[in-house]
């Protein structure tokens, strides 16, 4: 089973488009969700059985472009598959009363996201990942702009031009590794990268901080993302804070691993991202749109994220995996929520849900609140309590603190809105949510709430993946044998 066609199918599903388009708009709609399935059906029959797996598509590494599956890229794989094809099961019901402009161009960059978010975490060179790390951003930002609202086009235009910085920082990052190194293969590099003169490795370590740092969403490099959340639709940022932000977070710490196996910077990452989910929780207090106090909420779980995943540690990966699962999950609910309730109230203000009528939005709301809060009987708690448990274990008292704070001050807001949820204001009519999405929300939360209360299901993946990740040499050794 080929690891190319999780990339390549997505990409040519564009090519077939003028054909599909022939048998009407649903040609393409079903063709694609279809596609999706199989894709899904592919990394499923894989979890079973992966170790490694390297697909050779020219010449042999170094010089050769691989790709790499192995469990801590296939659980990534597995997750944006997933909830890409739970996202055009909803989209297929919700395009009834409130259906995209061009779906087929639409369609196209729903696949074209899902195929570069997948090659950032399968590449295993430098070059191909800032070119699938240039396409993930260009559909991203005209995803954002796809309404052309004016605040739409505004978030659009600030992804644009934040991600063009960014690319910068990669670009010369990039060269300056080929020049010391020679090689762009990412198992040539992490063989010299440390030995490399200090000057030079804190140079390049920082471009590429500063070039990753802007899509990890990290502070203080973090400052557009609310705007651009603001901006999009509720259902374009469910891709956003599901899939876009995880992938760039797998990419960058991969690289951190493979070339800085000892943890050099590790400590001074763990700070950085301690302080980002600390400023993220206080900014999102003062918050009335429910889509920038979600954006923010978001910022801090990710900084939660990046925390764990910068003690370069088996638990503190462990925990970090937990998290993404949960996260994803969970955010992927509110903003498909956040879509029928802006259709229907035509607001997004926080009182909005104080006119809310809809008792199934409720509790499906609240399920995911509760597991972001890492409620006990919910995934999310398994997250956050493996990574308090792991900062104890190292001592580091400091940053444990620091979560505990930025988790109380998250908990505050959430609290609120639950409260606005089940006060009665204004009466409305019932909210209806159709069949199909009700199916994806019952069975998202359904996921928060069985892996939450029997965590040991994925444990052991998530820690097998873990230690895949931490094992350099392992990695350099397989691909420079192929």
């Amino acid at each position: 089973m080929s690891s190319i066609l999780f990339v390549a199918l997505p990409l040519l599903f564009g090519f077939a488009t003028p054909i599909l388009s022939t048998f009407g708009k649903n040609g393409v709609a079903y063709t694609s969700m279809l596609m999706q399935m199989f894709l899904l059906y592919l990394a499923f029959d894989l979890l079973s059985s992966i170790d490694f797996h390297v697909e050779i598509i020219s010449i042999a590494p170094p010089l050769g472009i691989s790709f790499v599956l192995n469990k801590a890229s296939l659980f990534f794989v597995t997750l944006f598959t997933f909830l890409t094809t739970l996202f055009s099961f909803y989209y297929l019901s919700h395009r009834k009363t409130d259906a995209y402009e061009n779906e087929t161009k639409f369609f196209i960059l729903l696949n074209m996201l899902l195929a570069s978010s997948i090659g950032l975490v399968l590449s295993s060179d430098i070059f191909n990942i800032y070119v699938f790390f240039e396409i993930t951003g260009i559909s991203a930002y005209i995803l954002s702009a796809y309404k052309k609202t004016p605040s739409a086009l505004e978030a659009g235009l600030k992804y644009l031009l934040t991600g063009a910085v960014a690319s910068v920082f990669l670009v010369f990052a990039i060269a300056l590794i080929y020049i010391n190194v020679g090689s762009l293969n990412l198992a040539v590099i992490s063989q010299s990268f440390e030995a490399l003169p200090y000057n030079i490795k804190v140079l390049i370590s920082i471009l590429l901080l500063i070039g990753f740092g802007f899509k990890v969403e990290i502070f203080p490099l973090n400052f557009w993302v609310t705007d651009v959340y603001q901006g999009s639709s509720a259902l374009v940022n469910a891709l956003f804070s599901g899939i876009v932000v995880k992938a760039y977070l797998f990419v960058f710490f991969h690289i951190v691993y493979l070339f800085l196996p000892s943890g050099e910077f590790s400590v001074f990452l763990v700070y950085l991202g301690a302080v980002s989910m600390l400023v993220a929780e206080i900014a999102g207090l003062k918050q009335t749109n429910l889509k920038r106090l979600f954006a923010y909420s978001s910022l801090g779980q990710i900084a939660l994220i990046f925390t764990a995943f910068a003690m370069q540690n088996k638990e503190g990966i462990q925990a970090a995996l937990f998290i993404v699962l949960a996260h994803s999950i969970a955010k992927f609910i509110i903003f498909l929520a956040l879509t029928s309730i802006q259709k229907e109230h035509k607001n997004i203000h926080i009182e909005t849900l104080k006119e809310l009528n809809s008792p199934f939005l409720r509790a499906i709301m609240l399920i995911a609140m509760l597991s972001l809060l890492g409620i006990p009987l919910f995934v999310g708690f398994v997250g956050k309590f493996l990574v308090l448990k792991s900062f104890a274990i190292e001592g580091m008292f400091m940053i444990l603190a620091i979560i505990v704070i930025g988790s109380l001050i998250e908990s505050v807001y959430y609290f609120k809105l639950a409260g606005y949820m089940f006060i009665k204001g204004k009466k409305r009519e019932v909210l209806t949510i159709g069949s199909t999405q009700k199916v994806v929300f019952v069975l998202l939360a359904f996921l928060l709430i069985s892996i939450g209360i029997a965590p040991f299901m994925v444990s052991n993946f998530l820690g097998d993946s873990a230690n895949i990740l931490l094992d350099a040499k392992s990695y350099s050794d397989m691909l420079g044998g192929v």
